[in-house]
């Protein structure tokens, strides 16, 4: 069965700028940190009441505000049709904050048991242009949302990020008005990096998280959290209620310490050259080392390998980002070594992603959605080992210099 979706997705998805089902809509925009505008959200919810806040980004200095008309409406699944009655129009008086080409809005609305699905319209009025944000709301895999969320000092729109540097002043606010107080704990585990979509081997199940209890704070009360690590965040009275945040040094996500340095390198990397880096008396010299040796002797070259495979490394951590650092996750290792998806489709339960090659081939990626503890939602990529060839030609030129975008 889910062969036959995601082929049906693929087929009928491009181009259909009048398609009104979700499921066969093209949403790598949603991926594209250089788009002309990028949207994050957050949702709190109270039982079937939510408030959604909207972060819309315009990045290009070509389009601006006016440009666009934005719309949202609420629908059973992802191939359900769009019903034109219910569609509500994002104006001013959903307007909650903006800054320099920001635009946060707030929308509030109360579901059915069958309304799954949160569908964001964008349309691009001047260039006839139509992108989609999907937001599932309460389907088996679908985050678990909270009644609070976490804010910035002093600011009346929640933190968008998705991790929080050490040290950075917040407070947690219950949307829908109800004073609590919280519960935060930390977790120091920290989950391995992921095998190659060609492995079949099967590492042992991860260790459920170890807490430890930090403290407690009341509602809308400034604190900082200075150690790194996975933090679960809980309703002090309802423990069922929780929301989680993966705190990162300060530096994040750049890199202060070589040591942090080499590990993204062991995509690249063959084992022996992963542990002689890791273990050099000099780990500045071990980085370098294989940079100059490896990817090339040639420092220009050199330089634009080191630009541009970190300058990845931080796209990840904007957007991929859960109770790990954005390039661990199994999205994260394919979009650190393909680069940019040129389509992505998605449903309740998968998420297929499609890279274009030479003589029109195609190379697919599907990822199971999966819900965790803590409002997480990770993808798990369905690995085989028709991926090896494929894996091992990009790894080939990222090796010989060459950037593959």
């Amino acid at each position: 069965m889910r062969t036959f979706s995601l082929i049906t997705l693929l087929t009928i998805g491009v181009g259909l700028y009048g398609q009104s089902r979700m499921s066969s809509s093209e949403i790598s925009h949603l991926y594209d940190t250089e788009h002309e505008f990028t949207m994050d959200e957050q949702v709190a919810r109270d039982g079937h009441r939510y408030k959604v806040f909207l972060r819309f980004r315009l990045n290009s200095s070509m389009v601006k505000i006016s440009d666009y008309e934005l719309s949202y409406d609420l629908r059973t699944s992802y191939i359900d049709e769009k019903m034109m009655e219910n569609s509500v129009r994002l104006d001013s008086s959903h307007l909650v904050g903006n800054g320099y080409r920001e635009f946060t809005y707030a929308i509030e609305f109360e579901t059915t048991e069958e309304q799954n699905l949160l569908v964001i319209q964008i349309d691009n009025l001047e260039r006839n242009r139509r992108y989609y944000k999907d937001i599932a709301l309460s389907s088996a895999s679908s985050r678990s949302y909270a009644p609070f969320l976490i804010f910035p000092e002093g600011k009346k729109v929640p933190y968008f990020e998705k991790y929080l540097n050490a040290g950075t002043q917040v407070s947690i606010q219950n949307i829908f008005g109800e004073a609590t107080d919280f519960s935060i704990r930390r977790s120091k585990a920290q989950k391995r990096n992921p095998m190659p979509p060609f492995s079949a081997t099967e590492r042992p199940a991860e260790p459920e998280l170890a807490y430890e209890t930090v403290y407690e704070v009341a509602a809308a009360e400034s604190f900082t959290l200075n150690t790194p690590g996975f933090y679960q965040i809980t309703a002090a009275k309802d423990e069922t209620k929780t929301i989680g945040m993966l705190v990162t040094d300060a530096a994040f996500p750049y890199f202060e310490e070589y040591e942090a340095l080499i590990q993204p390198l062991i995509y690249i990397s063959t084992e022996k050259e992963f542990t002689a880096m890791r273990n050099a008396d000099n780990t500045k010299s071990g980085f370098e080392n294989f940079v100059l040796e490896t990817i090339s002797g040639n420092t220009k070259i050199a330089q634009e390998f080191v630009k541009y495979y970190y300058r990845r490394i931080r796209k990840s951590a904007q957007l991929f980002t859960t109770n790990l650092e954005g390039w661990k996750t199994d999205r994260g290792m394919i979009y650190q070594i393909f680069g940019d998806p040129a389509n992505v489709f998605r449903n309740e339960t998968t998420e297929l992603w499609v890279y274009a090659r030479e003589g029109g081939k195609r190379l697919r990626f599907t990822f199971d959605i999966l819900k965790e503890p803590a409002g997480i939602r990770q993808y798990k990529l369905l690995r085989g080992e028709k991926y090896r060839k494929g894996w091992m030609n990009a790894v080939i030129r990222w090796r010989s210099g060459q950037i593959i975008e």
